[in-house]
């Protein structure tokens, strides 16, 4: 039996069942929507980090040339985003060297980031949306939802005087949605407890929250 080379030249030939497959043999879960360039990072960490090979398995070194050292996977435009908390999105995107040479002839152009805010993961036109401008020498953004959001996505664009396109999309991530209870608090306002759930102390943790932290979640 051939012996299987695990390299990340390799791994970029695979298709994303076949890398299912071989992260199940390490023992990763993988979800339906993971990032294939995240699922490909965890394989070479956990094959580099392995002490035992198995006889059809052989780990080997990158070889390929300086103009080779990327795989194609790299020079594409992308867009993800990841939630950091019900407040705060984390956006990171690549933008494909025949698209930034496009843009580059452009001369005169906008990239912005638009975060959509949908009604359910299904629908393709947002109920709402707005626009971050993006810099060129940087590739990832904080981004600050407003609140009452439950399902988001982001695009690139770029946009002219006379045009714009979208150069790419990301998954749509569902919000976690928290108790209208925390989120209706209002420090000072008369507060409708029943009596029971008063002896919890509930009132002075949301006075507490409220204080301390309602700058990250309103």
């Amino acid at each position: 039996m051939s012996k299987e080379i695990i390299n990340r030249v390799h791994l970029e030939t695979l298709s994303f069942s076949d890398l299912s497959k071989l992260a199940d043999d390490y023992g990763i879960d993988v979800p339906d929507d993971l990032d294939r360039r995240f699922l490909i990072a965890e394989i070479l960490e956990l094959a580099e980090e392995s002490e035992k090979i198995n006889d059809d398995m052989k780990i080997s070194s990158e070889t390929a040339d300086e103009n080779d050292s990327l795989p194609k996977n790299y020079n594409e435009t992308q867009i993800s985003c990841i939630l950091r908390n019900p407040a705060w999105l984390f956006v990171f995107w690549n933008i494909s060297e025949a698209d930034s040479l496009m843009l580059k002839a452009l001369k005169d152009y906008e990239l912005k980031i638009r975060v959509c805010s949908l009604k359910s993961p299904e629908d393709s036109i947002p109920q709402e949306a707005f626009e971050i401008q993006a810099t060129n020498d940087v590739q990832e953004q904080s981004v600050l939802l407003p609140s009452g959001i439950k399902y988001v996505k982001v695009e690139l664009v770029y946009t002219t005087a006379s045009n714009g396109k979208v150069l790419a999309m990301s998954p749509v991530i569902a919000i976690p949605q928290g108790s209208e209870l925390v989120n209706d608090y209002k420090k000072g306002l008369d507060q409708h407890f029943d009596e029971i759930i008063k002896l919890s102390g509930i009132e002075k943790v949301l006075n507490h929250q409220y204080t301390m932290h309602r700058h990250s979640f309103s």
